[in-house]
């Protein structure tokens, strides 16, 4: 990983990226990127998500978390975004899971059927430790 002032730059870089209308704190453990979006993730926030994920990738970010304890809804223009981040992952070899889900997004997620093509976890080190053994 690179030096601490270039990963706290990076952060600053991509939450100013991400606009007002989706507030996203971003932090890493070691290998693994933690997006944690706070809002609902519909046709007008989706776009906040959609740059700052690609802002991070184009960074070299391989392993991305969606930490969805804040997340109140998910549209299908959000839905849209993650399968077009998890694409954009494998073809670099790299990886999008989610973590903490509501039950109102997880009834979102199972309903969309994106529960049988993301590996979902309870918490973020569940999802952390399935990265660690790979």
């Amino acid at each position: 990983m690179a030096s601490p002032d270039v990963e706290t730059d990076l952060i600053y870089t991509l939450k100013k990226e991400a606009g007002s209308a989706l507030p996203i704190d971003i932090w890493y453990e070691g290998e693994m990127w933690i997006f944690h979006p706070i809002g609902s993730i519909d046709t007008t926030t989706s776009s906040d998500l959609e740059g700052t994920l690609i802002e991070g990738i184009n960074q070299g970010m391989r392993w991305i978390i969606l930490d969805l304890t804040d997340v109140r809804y998910i549209s299908s223009a959000g839905i849209r975004v993650f399968i077009a981040a998890a694409k954009t992952l494998k073809e670099k070899k790299g990886e999008l899971l989610f973590s903490t889900p509501n039950k109102n997004v997880s009834d979102i997620l199972r309903l969309s059927g994106l529960f049988k093509i993301f590996k979902v976890y309870p918490d973020n080190a569940a999802a952390i430790r399935s990265f660690t053994v790979k």
